[in-house]
């Protein structure tokens, strides 16, 4: 296989199958659902355009980090270009968003893995946590491995349920659209979509071959797109009005079969799993290198959040995607389009 053949090609897919393993995470299971409310039409029409708009994005990203002298993240970037009072409004963003992306895994990973062992959900979200929050430790190099197993394992088993549920679809399910529900994508397409959290990890599995790194992000935003609309055409196509907020329970229900429950909750648990740990190590990264915390405090800090969060009853995954989405990542995205037209102007690297 060419990806093992020699080192260069080798780091290359690491750090590729790292930002696909990034994206497809918690959203994709929310698309669905949002499709068929909004009108499969006015979803993929969204879908497209911001898929276009967040590829593009992350290219910049990618140019800014390329440039960057030291290892800062989004919100050292942004304090070293724009200034000490935008780098605190992204600090917060980051600190917010995080908080709330983190607690969707929670939430998410404990309801997967609670249809998988059939123990209580509040318990499986519990186990999800520990787990998750000892693996954040995880090394760059055996942290890129692992993304492009579990990243390949998601991919092969949609593409599996895709073949074996094509003739379910009903093309009747792709019909009509609610123009009161016009915007319910958006949030839900921007989180699926965005991972440019893992950008500068993909750096360093790129190793002496950074120049690629555009590239790389190129293949690891439209893979996933892909793999998304392939996902959405099988479950609206098949579940219709059936189509449920987590996808897997009506797609299930609407083929009477078991065997599609426990497929797509271990689907999912990989998919979070995968997201999860990326998204991890990001925001404690960022606690470490931007806030120049202590590296043990930065790595409690990252679990501390959205554990209280999840302890406290914030426990309803659909509003949570939604504002994370539309409000922190929009933002952080427009921050990084100021940051790459003053880095064009000034075309002096960040210190």
């Amino acid at each position: 296989m060419k990806i093992c053949e020699n080192k260069f090609d080798k780091n290359f897919w690491l750090a590729v199958f790292s930002l696909v393993g990034t994206t497809i995470g918690a959203g994709i299971f929310s698309l669905p659902y949002v499709f068929a409310k909004a009108g499969f039409l006015i979803g993929f029409i969204e879908f497209i355009i911001l898929v276009g708009v967040v590829l593009l994005i992350q290219q910049m990203l990618g140019e800014i980090t390329l440039r960057a002298e030291d290892r800062k993240r989004l919100a050292g970037l942004t304090a070293g270009y724009l200034g000490s009072s935008w780098g605190n409004l992204v600090m917060m963003s980051v600190l917010l968003g995080g908080a709330g992306t983190l607690l969707i895994y929670i939430i998410l990973g404990g309801n997967f893995f609670s249809l998988l062992t059939g123990l209580d959900i509040f318990w499986s979200s519990m186990i999800f946590f520990i787990f998750w929050f000892i693996t954040i430790l995880v090394r760059p190099k055996n942290f890129g491995k692992m993304e492009f197993y579990v990243s390949f394992s998601v991919i092969f088993i949609i593409i599996l349920i895709a073949a074996f549920n094509f003739g379910s679809v009903d093309f009747n399910n792709f019909r009509g659209f609610d123009l009161k529900n016009i915007l319910l994508p958006y949030g839900v397409i921007l989180f699926a979509m965005t991972g440019y959290t893992v950008i500068p990890k993909m750096e360093d599995l790129l190793g002496a071959d950074k120049h690629k790194l555009k590239k790389a992000i190129k293949y690891g935003t439209l893979i996933p797109a892909i793999v998304y609309l392939l996902f959405v055409f099988i479950v609206l196509g098949v579940s219709g009005g059936l189509t449920s907020p987590d996808a897997i329970f009506g797609f299930s229900q609407s083929l009477n079969s078991n065997f599609i429950m426990y497929a797509g909750a271990l689907l999912g648990l990989l998919a979070v799993i995968g997201a999860a740990i990326s998204y991890g190590i990001y925001f404690r990264e960022t606690l470490w290198y931007d806030l120049k915390l202590n590296k043990n405090l930065a790595w409690l800090i990252t679990g501390i959040i959205p554990f209280s969060l999840f302890i406290f009853g914030v426990r309803d995954v659909i509003p949570v995607i939604n504002i994370v989405g539309a409000l922190f990542f929009g933002f952080q995205a427009c921050v990084i389009l100021l940051i790459y037209i003053k880095m064009r102007q000034s075309k002096v690297p960040v210190a």
